[in-house]
């Protein structure tokens, strides 16, 4: 199975209507800074996924790969903000890892060592 259809199936809500259009996120690049209340489990997918529909246009891959090593790297499950790792299932975690690895390689200003962390942080 490809990496897209893996992030369509563990997180199923990225499907559901309304969509987030290419245009919402070349537009709003990096998800941490979305304000008001976020459905990660959407939105974080559609990021993922547009990665790697447009892989190094914009600053979003740079941004999401920062993101998803902020996620992982918080120990406070109580943080709506930043939990979203803890949220996740282990189909989930071990998928978002698989994206992360597929970024150090084909993402050329990705650092390599922050994705070999937050590998860590997501594959435990």
């Amino acid at each position: 199975m490809n990496l897209e259809l893996e992030i369509k199936n563990v997180f199923p809500g990225v499907l559901s209507e309304p969509s987030i259009p290419d245009s919402f996120i070349e537009e709003n690049e990096n998800i941490m800074e979305l304000e008001g209340e976020v459905d990660y489990f959407k939105f974080v997918p559609a990021y993922m996924l547009w990665c790697l529909k447009f892989k190094d246009k914009k600053l979003v891959d740079v941004n999401t790969v920062n993101a998803l090593a902020e996620y992982g790297r918080t120990k406070i499950k109580e943080n709506s903000h930043l939990n979203f790792m803890h949220l996740c299932n282990a189909e989930q975690k071990k998928v978002v890892a698989k994206f992360l690895e597929w970024c150090a390689k084909e993402i050329i200003t990705a650092d390599k060592t922050q994705i070999e962390r937050a590998v860590k942080n997501w594959s435990s």
